[in-house]
């Protein structure tokens, strides 16, 4: 918002590039000026009569970013395709073995059934490397925003005493199971919110800024009439 200041009255204008090119001048009110300040403010120090405004703010810009991170990607085919290839399928290899190995078992008289140890130790073992390398990521490339680092830590946190809590055999395999799947799914939209804004999955045109890709076609004109020293 382009702003001005004239005898101690603090202005904002906005100018209209149309056929009657008009520019529209208003002063601006406390409250206006108080935003302005705060988007100023380099250290994060409340600008605001009221100093926890800043903290019920926080966890409002918190939900939102998480919304925004978890819709927008949806819209990105290269996105999805990624995500479904590479971290599920891939990434999941492991699971789907031993899910293979239960779900048909070999016809054999000695080994009647398959036990689900082997299905459990894939699920202890995949969520937490996946939650590791999402909140990692998320902690260490997030500059702007420090509520979303902070989330991090505490996601991290909680899946790790998951992972600690269904790795001991007292746990039955059923609970322990339920508990791996749903800690998997987490995992899973943690690395999907940790990415949402990574370039190199979303389907934007990177040289958009610069006028789009460079060709190597000739560019019209010519220098007729200069001379070239």
């Amino acid at each position: 918002m382009p702003i001005f200041v004239q005898n101690d009255t603090v202005f904002s204008y906005t100018y209209c590039a149309n056929i009657t090119e008009s520019i529209t001048i208003k002063p601006l009110c406390k409250s206006e000026i108080l935003r302005l300040l705060r988007k100023l403010d380099k250290k994060g120090e409340a600008v605001s009569e009221n100093q926890t405004e800043s903290a019920v703010n926080s966890w409002i810009k918190l939900g939102a970013a998480l919304k925004r991170r978890t819709c927008e990607p949806f819209s990105h085919v290269s996105f999805v395709i990624y995500f479904l290839v590479a971290v599920i399928i891939i990434g999941g290899i492991g699971i789907w073995i031993e899910l293979y190995a239960y779900l048909l078992p070999p016809s054999s008289p000695a080994t009647p059934t398959v036990p689900l140890a082997p299905l459990r130790s894939a699920i202890v073992t995949f969520f937490p490397a996946l939650t590791a390398s999402a909140c990692l990521q998320l902690i260490w490339a997030e500059n702007e925003h420090k509520f979303l680092r902070s989330f991090g830590v505490l996601f991290l946190t909680l899946m790790t005493m998951a992972a600690l809590i269904i790795s001991p055999h007292a746990m039955g395999n059923g609970s322990a199971l339920t508990v791996g799947i749903l800690a998997s799914l987490a995992a899973l939209w943690a690395w999907w919110i940790a990415n949402a804004e990574q370039k190199d999955f979303l389907d934007i045109d990177n040289d958009a800024p610069l006028g789009g890709k460079t060709t190597n076609a000739k560019l019209s004109g010519d220098l007729d009439g200069f001379k070239v020293v």
